[in-house]
């Protein structure tokens, strides 16, 4: 006999047993089985938690637990009040989104302002060297030096000035 039926017997036994349970080896006995087999029954219930058991000096007693009934599982009776929840809930995300978006392109905006503002403001360095580069995607296109100021151009903004140590 096949261990599926093995196991669909005991199950059914198991449930006529009770709440005074089953012995493993009375188990045996009623499904005709080497006790070897049954403990192979019992290990399966056991791991999938369909069962109890009490050690006692006569052998090890079975009980059969109850499954949950369908109605007591928090499963949405209708489908439909389920997907009008998801809908709800993604208009919410997107909305999210959206606000996200608009707060990283301002957050851009006044990094970029503030970053304008910064290069226009004049700095005194207590150095006689300066330490002049453009920013990594950046290069330097031209350098004029009239002797009293030095001019430095860019391809785009983010030039950096440090005071040489």
């Amino acid at each position: 006999m096949k261990l599926v039926d093995l196991s669909r017997k005991a199950v059914s036994l198991l449930k006529d047993a009770g709440e005074k349970g089953i012995n493993k080896i009375e188990l045996a006995e009623k499904l005709k089985v080497p006790r070897r087999r049954v403990y192979d029954i019992i290990a399966i219930l056991r791991s999938t938690e369909l069962i109890e058991y009490k050690r006692e000096k006569g052998g090890t007693t079975i009980f059969w637990k109850s499954i949950p009934s369908i109605e007591s599982l928090s499963v949405p009776v209708d489908p439909s009040a389920n997907i009008e929840q998801q809908k709800s809930e993604i208009s919410k995300l997107e909305r999210e989104n959206a606000d996200l978006k608009d707060k990283i392109k301002r957050m851009r905006e006044d990094l970029a302002k503030g970053t304008s503002e910064k290069t226009t403001k004049k700095q005194q360095f207590d150095t006689s060297e300066i330490a002049v580069r453009a920013a990594k995607s950046l290069k330097i296109s031209e350098v004029v030096s009239s002797g009293i100021e030095v001019i430095i151009k860019a391809n785009g903004k983010g030039i950096i000035v440090e005071p040489k140590s």
